[in-house]
């Protein structure tokens, strides 16, 4: 029998080593996601041996017999249901035949606090907490004990551990049968030894002890010996899959395979404490969100909108139960389900309604939620009782409008207004949409599911394996019109550029910048045109003497309007450019709906940052930071830019009720590189860097005159005010290089080769920000985008994803996958890379070449691009870059350098209780062209060579 789990000593304590064999008898199977198999725990020594035997003729029992801790087979018996069988010994030491397996595709476990514990510890701690509660029924064979006495010793020993809240409810007590071989064994009646077993087993070893007595049959056969324990494990193991049938706790393989992987890294981690099986089997992705608190502005919502309890409770219940049961999930029962993973957040959402009421509302959805969960079948899934709930309830949600929650899913912040204003996150976007046409990731919605509104509407979401591309936008007055000359370049580099980067922060100008291009769509040049306008109309032009008496009147003036310019000229020029009704948090129009921007700014009463946003971030709540994100209801763009380019002294503060007042975010992140990367690891937290960043300046004076003279008025030059202020305005919160420079200090030297500053010396002194007079002449400047840049966006554009497990050969494993493209125009990407790339075909950095970039690698109709590649590496955990390699160098596409562990996680290759986003065609993934004609190809590359390899055994 082959070997399954061993124990090693390490200096650091004890490891858990998991061969992989579960998985192995696993996917051997017929059909793992419907097979139902019973397992069976043998512990003994000889005497199990012999008995295994007998039970299994057909397997080869004693081979590898003392290998490891504990060994696994699926018995080759006549039976209406599989049987794994589990057989481990009594050793006091750990077996010396383990250390000569091959161990290539070993999971180590590290225990931890383990340094001080001794074998026999690590094997009652394995029985205790995972080899008994794993089972179905238990076989001792009182001998190989020594004796009944050693049998009730073992079974106090391995008493499955209690925490004051825990309840047994989700776990059922393996069935105990007690084989007595030997006549010296007892000295009691069966019964009375029955009696004192269960006494021991009971109630947290064992659900009930049998005692099978063979004393008299040793003179027989093997088989005719063993026949009363084949007719005593087979009558309990019917009692133990009735039980569980009743309890909602018989399990598939596959969803056995998963959770005894769950059980170990348990074991390993938090030995000593329950293991609580449903919130282990939760869904991939189902950790993202705060239930509570989103349950919460829920509830707040409704109250608001009078909507009747019966109404809601139904509504609250049908969201839980698609939550709860995605595609693939086991059905536990939905009692049990609701009060540990949902009760207390309705409970914390209602913390202000009486305990009466609460209780009648928690009551009435846990109802609601059972009630439901009975519809479920293989033909009715929780998405469509989910959008029975939405048809049968239209009347009362289509005027309910918020952006503070999900109402599809109601564990999420909203990401995106759909034309009819309901609002929804990227998890329902996937959940909800269809895939769309034209790109990898994004997705149609045709209506809306909640008010049935129909319309055309398209979301995107960044792929699991891509890191995200950044766009930081600095602020600097009139000198704005430099950041825009970078940005008009770089538009004729790579296109529009709305579409070009995952997220886009900018602090004053580069805040009107990002609004104009990102949030209304313009193109660099129109946003260009716009923005010198703009400012001959916020900023007259005047004429300054330099006396010491124009000086003087100037701040006095300043002093006494809090301004130097007309805030009621500024106000009316934003309304005009950007409107009075469009906000930043607004239906896309035509546009993709996905693309992240934030604005800076800074509240007068204390200076702290704020970002205005159009997204949210469903990690949010979790990641703490130094600043605030907003993103109020029905708030204009026309108000969010005018409190971001509120300068200080230049214009009076912005009040938004309800909000507060607020400044000019230059006085505190003029450069805003640090934020943005922080906004990164919020919104996108499993990549571990984005892809590329991309930093504008708006100009800098040369070193010694990066201060302007004239910034201080003469008669205070050289004084302490004249020194305060210098520091202010050379501080790297208010001097754009000195912020960036700051910045990219903290920045790790793996990410810093993907970021890139564009920026441009200004002769002489720097201008005023609100010098109109000098911005012509900024205006006329060669501005050029580095090749490098160009041809590392290009590369970015595209990303890899595995299309099967990897492959174990020998020594290495073979990785087989697919590079695709995540942006629109696929094909001319793959041109622009050609050409940029002389000799273009994709690599490893390591010089392995993978194949021509350019080719007939996907559907010249609709524009889908897919490149089949393979790789070797030596282990899972080895770093990998992969990239587009030429004449004129190497770059990596998006995602790379990362390791090919870091990709099954990413793309939940290990996901048999089903994915949060619904997805029944990840993985392995489904791939097709976008024609409506062609069907998707579930089957990888040369599939039918690949499945007669041995497979990966962990992931």
């Amino acid at each position: 029998m082959a070997a399954w789990l061993a124990l090693e000593r390490e200096t650091g304590g004890w490891i858990i080593a998991d061969t992989g064999r579960m998985k192995k008898v696993v996917h051997g199977m017929g059909s793992p996601s419907s097979q139902r198999p019973s397992v069976q725990l043998f512990v003994g020594g000889p005497t199990k041996l012999q008995a295994l035997r007998a039970l299994n003729p057909h397997n080869n029992i004693t081979r590898q017999s003392n290998v490891g801790f504990a060994r696994l087979h699926q018995a080759n018996v006549v039976s209406p249901y599989s049987i794994l069988v589990i057989e481990s010994g009594l050793s006091p030491r750990p077996q010396e035949a383990w250390s000569r397996q091959k161990q290539d595709m070993t999971q180590r476990h590290h225990v931890q606090g383990s340094h001080s514990r001794t074998y026999q510890e690590m094997r009652d701690l394995l029985y205790r907490e995972f080899l008994f509660p794993s089972a179905h029924v238990v076989c001792l064979f009182a001998a190989d004990f020594g004796g009944i006495a050693q049998v009730k010793s073992a079974l106090e020993n391995w008493r499955y551990p209690m925490a004051p809240g825990f309840d047994d409810c989700d776990r059922i007590l393996p069935r105990l049968v007690v084989v007595l071989t030997e006549s010296e064994v007892v000295q009691q009646d069966i019964v009375a030894t029955e009696e004192s077993l269960a006494a021991a087993a009971k109630p947290r070893v064992a659900g009930s002890v049998i005692v099978v007595d063979l004393r008299d049959r040793s003179e027989l056969s093997a088989r005719s010996r063993f026949e009363p324990l084949r007719r005593a494990l087979e009558r309990e193991a019917e009692e133990a899959r009735a039980a569980r049938q009743d309890g909602c706790l018989l399990f598939s393989a596959a969803h056995l395979q998963s959770l005894f992987g769950k059980m170990l890294l348990h074991v390993s981690q938090q030995s000593g404490l329950p293991f609580d099986c449903i919130r282990a089997c939760r869904p991939s992705g189902s950790k993202q969100g705060d239930t509570s608190e989103y349950l919460a502005r829920f509830m707040t919502t409704v109250e608001e909108a009078r909507i009747s309890s019966h109404t809601v409770a139904a509504f609250v219940a049908s969201a839980f139960v698609m939550d709860a049961y995605p595609p693939g999930m086991h059905g536990f029962n939905p009692v049990l389900v609701f009060r540990k993973i949902y009760a207390s957040d309705c409970k914390y959402a209602l913390r202000n309604w009486t305990n009466t009421r609460a209780e009648v509302f928690c009551q009435r959805v846990e109802k609601e939620f059972a009630c439901l969960h009975a519809k479920l079948s293989s033909a009715v899934q929780s998405i469509q009782i989910r959008k029975e709930v939405f048809r049968s309830q239209k009347s009362v949600w289509c005027d309910v409008k918020t952006n503070h929650v999900c109402l599809f899913c109601l564990r999420r912040p909203p990401e995106h207004m759909m034309p009819c204003r309901h609002t929804l996150c990227d998890t329902c976007a996937c959940i909800f949409g269809q895939r769309s046409h034209g790109a990898e990731y994004h997705f149609d919605l045709a209506c809306c599911p909640l008010c049935l509104t129909q319309f055309s509407f398209v979301v995107r979401v960044l792929p699991p394996t891509k890191g995200p591309t950044i766009l930081v936008l600095d602020g600097g007055g009139i000198r704005g019109v430099v950041t825009l000359g970078f940005l008009k370049a770089l538009e004729e580099e790579i296109g529009a550029l709305r579409g070009a980067f995952d997220l886009t922060v900018g602090t004053s100008a580069g805040a009107l910048n990002a609004s104009e291009i990102m949030v209304c769509g313009s193109t660099a040049n129109e946003a260009h045109k716009k923005f010198k306008a703009m400012a001959r109309e916020i900023f007259p032009p005047t004429r300054r003497l330099p006396t010491i008496l124009s000086q003087s009147l100037s701040l006095v003036k300043t002093w006494i309007t809090d301004s130097r310019h007309d805030s009621t000229v500024l106000d009316q020029t934003l309304q005009r450019v950007f409107g009075a009704t469009r906000c930043l948090f607004d239906w896309a129009g035509p546009a993709v709906s996905g693309v992240r921007v934030a604005l800076t700014a800074s509240r007068i009463e204390d200076g702290s940052l704020c970002l205005f946003s159009n997204y949210q971030g469903a990690e949010r709540s979790k990641v703490p930071s130094a600043y605030a994100l907003l993103v109020p209801n029905d708030l204009p763009l026309w108000e969010v830019a005018r409190c971001t380019v509120a300068a200080l002294g230049y214009f009076t503060p912005k009040y938004i009720e309800g909000l507060g007042t607020f400044q000019d975010g230059g006085v505190r992140v003029n450069c805003p590189l640090r934020t943005a990367l922080r906004e990164s690891e919020v919104l996108w937290p499993s990549r571990k860097r984005p892809d590329l960043v991309v930093s504008i300046g708006t100009g800098y004076a040369s070193e010694g005159s990066s201060v302007d003279e004239n910034s201080t008025h003469a008669f205070l030059k050289g004084g302490f005010i004249d020194r305060a202020i210098r520091t202010f305005l050379s501080s790297p919160a208010v001097d754009g290089r000195r912020g960036w420079k700051d910045a990219l200090d903290s920045v790790p030297q793996d990410v810093q080769k993907n970021v890139f500053r564009l920026d441009r010396i200004l002769p002489g002194e720097l201008p005023e920000l609100d010098d109109i007079n000098a911005i012509d002449e900024l205006d006329q400047h060669d501005y050029s985008i580095s090749e490098e840049l160009t041809k590392a966006w290009f590369a970015k554009a595209l990303f890899f994803e595995l299309d099967q497990e990897p492959t174990f050969l020998q020594n290495h494993y073979e990785c087989r996958g697919s590079i695709l493209c995540c942006k629109h125009d696929a094909a001319g990407i793959v041109k622009q890379i050609a050409a940029r790339f002389p000799e273009a075909r994709f690599a490893l950095s390591r010089g392995s070449s993978l194949g021509d970039v350019d080719g007939e690698y996907g559907c010249s109709k609709c524009g889908y691009y897919r490149k089949r590649v393979s790789f070797k590496v030596s282990n899972l955990h080895e770093t990998v870059d992969l990239g587009v390699t030429g004449t004129t160098g190497f770059s990596s596409i998006g995602g790379f350098p990362t390791t090919v562990q870091c990709l099954l996680e990413n793309q939940q290759a290990d996901s048999p209780f089903g994915r949060s986003d619904h997805s029944r065609d990840r993985w392995p993934p489904s791939r097709g062209c976008y024609c409506n004609s062609r069907k998707r190809d579930q089957t990888s590359p040369d599939s039918d060579k690949a499945s007669k390899r041995r497979r990966l055994s962990s992931l």
